[in-house]
């Protein structure tokens, strides 16, 4: 979930040349009207993400509406890779200062290689306790479990399935590489709305969604709505079709899914929301 302010507020984004029909302009949605669409949709809280595109590292619009609303939204915000002292600096002040609960680190830069001067903010977020959500590329997924055991101490959780492909199914040669990542107890798997949309016609999602929970444990499943740069839909009746997907999971895997395992992650037991 993003929030995006309108154009013209206090919270500028970042400006690029022919992107007047990118979702962020043409369906902004604030931190209030964000509330409401929850309402709707029988949602208690939420996670809301960084937009990169939009905001790059200035999470001021994200902790502005975090901070508004503490009992019904936590936060991850974004903190460039670069310089280590001054990165595990920023990321001291993202939680400390702005008060968020997580970092989003952008690691997809066009490398195949996923960037060593990851390693230092990922030393900080253990000394911090917060949890770290990873964006890589399928050709980065390979080097992903030297990195999650590297960092034992510290909850690791792949963005967007690694941005694979699912058309061809789970057994297809473009997912192999997310497969192959294989479960471990600090790595968690964020399954977005769009990665379930990706399934196509060759598998139905609630398979794939089971398919997931069998490699990497049900309870280590997170769903993202993506919205509103998934926006084919309202908000609620994206919230009703995880709702109807989890239903392939066994056991209390659709609340882990849905989300038990993102309040464990992003909220401190006794800070937990009330409900989902």
């Amino acid at each position: 979930m993003h929030v995006v302010a309108e154009v013209g507020s206090r919270y500028p984004s970042i400006s690029r040349q022919g992107d007047e029909t990118a979702w962020y302009r043409t369906h902004p949605v604030t931190a209030e009207e964000l509330i409401a669409l929850m309402d709707e949709g029988g949602v208690e809280w939420t996670i809301l993400v960084q937009p990169i595109q939009v905001y790059g590292s200035d999470n001021s619009c994200l902790a502005a509406g975090c901070s508004a609303h503490p009992d019904r939204l936590r936060g991850v915000g974004v903190v460039d890779v670069g310089e280590p002292d001054a990165s595990c600096a920023a990321l001291r002040r993202l939680v400390r200062d702005q008060g968020l609960a997580g970092v989003r680190l952008n690691l997809a830069t066009g490398s195949d290689s996923l960037d060593p001067r990851c390693h230092p903010l990922l030393e900080c977020a253990e000394e911090l306790g917060i949890p770290v959500l990873v964006r890589v590329t399928p050709e980065q997924l390979p080097q992903l479990p030297d990195l999650v055991k590297r960092f034992p101490g510290v909850r690791l959780i792949l963005d967007h399935c690694g941005f694979v492909d699912f058309a061809d199914g789970p057994e297809g040669r473009a997912v192999a590489p997310l497969f192959d990542v294989g479960a471990h107890d600090n790595l968690y798997v964020k399954v977005s709305t769009m990665n379930l949309y990706s399934t196509g016609d060759g598998i139905a999602p609630e398979t794939l969604l089971g398919e997931l929970g069998r490699c990497f444990g049900a309870d280590h499943l997170v769903w993202g709505s993506d919205f509103p740069h998934t926006h084919d839909r309202g908000y609620a009746q994206l919230v009703d079709y995880a709702r109807e997907v989890a239903r392939s999971l066994p056991g209390d895997g659709a609340a882990d899914y849905l989300g038990r395992t993102a309040a464990s992650l992003w909220c401190p037991p006794h800070e937990t929301p009330a409900g989902r």
